[in-house]
């Protein structure tokens, strides 16, 4: 079977199977009254079904990338949500969204299981949706001849999100639909960055590393421990400022054209070396 098809199969097959899963989520009372667990059995969804589709198919797990990579990739993995989340929440308080107020060493000592935890299950419900999204969807897309590839794979990524964003109450906001369109848009400016760090390393950990680090920076470490202090424009947090909002989109096309004008001229710089 073609490479082209196997990416369709897996676009129909993920997309329904994650969403009658959200369906069960939304109808026993959403992500709130269920918890976290179940969210990372959501997010290990695709990685599973590329898994299945490889050994029914017989496609073999060449393309999957799991490499290591060069460890550069590694530092930007990380170094780029840390850095646009110190960005975001420098907005955030200037524009009094949120206040710096950094949670104290008693707190935080008393909060380290929980981050731990926090960690743990962030890394393997980003593993679970990498192995999927840029394990199996984009590098068969890729060789499968689909026209922009980074942007095909974002708008499934994002619409694989859509009903729990909109109806399973994952955000405290009374726009839900408007959140829902902003959090796609941030969603498909995130692709183009995690596609790209793992195009260019040739490593599902790389991307994995760089979803976990993005999860943990925005929904966790900067609200949680840091800007723990609601300001005068606090209903702007989830839509502006948020893990998905339109900083978040802006921030990472933005990160996108820069990191690829590195690239060239990295790439530039090798060539010259080897004339």
């Amino acid at each position: 079977m073609s490479d082209r098809n196997q990416a369709l199969i897996f676009i129909v097959s993920v997309l329904a199977t994650s969403w009658s899963f959200e369906a069960f989520i939304i109808a026993n009372g959403g992500v709130r009254n269920l918890g976290p667990l179940w969210i990372v059995v959501l997010m290990c969804i695709p990685g599973v079904l590329s898994v299945a589709l490889r050994l029914i198919l017989k496609s073999g797990f060449g393309d999957v990338g799991f490499q290591a990579g060069k460890g550069r990739y590694y530092i930007y993995a990380i170094a780029v949500p840390l850095l646009l989340a110190l960005l975001v929440g420098l907005l955030s308080a200037v524009f009094d969204i949120r206040k710096f107020s950094p949670i104290s060493p008693e707190q935080l000592t008393q909060i380290t299981p929980v981050l731990l935890s926090v960690l743990g299950l962030g890394l393997i419900g980003a593993f679970g949706e990498e192995l999927g999204w840029r394990g199996f969807l984009l590098p068969k897309m890729m060789s499968g001849g689909f026209r922009k590839p980074y942007l095909t794979c974002g708008l499934v990524w994002a619409s694989w999100h859509l009903p729990l964003i909109a109806f399973g109450d994952f955000y405290q906001t009374e726009n839900k639909l408007l959140m829902a369109l902003i959090y796609g848009l941030g969603i498909l400016a995130m692709s183009f960055v995690f596609s790209e760090l793992r195009v260019r390393s040739g490593s599902v950990w790389v991307a994995t590393i760089v979803h976990a680090a993005h999860n943990f920076f925005f929904q966790f470490a900067f609200p949680v421990l840091l800007l723990t202090v609601p300001g005068s424009h606090s209903e702007l947090w989830e839509i502006v400022v948020g893990d998905t909002g339109i900083c978040i989109a802006v921030l990472y096309i933005a990160t996108y054209l820069v990191f690829r004008h590195i690239l060239r001229r990295h790439r530039a710089y090798e060539g010259r070396d080897d004339v």
